[in-house]
């Protein structure tokens, strides 16, 4: 499979359109049946892009004879793949931002359930009405 993506060639200024025409022109060599005419709107459109993509010539997921990947687990068992890198400082650099993300947000989250317990509590003290049926009942099933 290294092989394959090791052997992907440089083609500046060539685009998407250039490709599929060569593409073309060799797989009638390889089948015994003619291949039909291609779309002239489809050559169009892929003649706007490049044939190869900005950062992805020899991507180091297809070339790279070690790859790390990062993943975390939240404390509900979810896990989250953060990425997949060239080196183990990469790594852990990706999992300790993340880890420090989720702490801030459970900090966060706990100050947030504190304040709507207090809210809760506060609108139940303010209805008394509510205890005092409670209350009530208590009393009616003592006797």
């Amino acid at each position: 499979m290294k092989a394959f993506f090791r052997s992907q060639k440089d083609m500046p200024g060539k685009t998407k359109a250039d490709v599929l025409k060569e593409i073309w022109a060799e797989l009638p060599k390889h089948t015994d049946k003619p291949v039909p005419p291609l779309d002239e709107e489809m050559l169009a459109e892929l003649a706007e892009e490049p044939a190869i993509i900005e950062g992805e010539f020899k991507h180091s997921w297809g070339t790279a004879d070690v790859l790390y990947k990062s993943e975390a687990i939240d404390a509900f068992g979810m896990k989250y793949l953060l990425g997949v890198f060239e080196t183990k400082e990469e790594a852990q650099k990706a999992f300790a931002e993340w880890n420090a993300e989720y702490e801030k947000a459970r900090v966060e989250m706990k100050a947030e359930m504190e304040q709507w317990g207090k809210q809760e509590q506060a609108r139940l003290d303010r209805d008394t009405s509510g205890q005092e049926r409670i209350k009530k009942v208590l009393e009616e099933a003592r006797r």
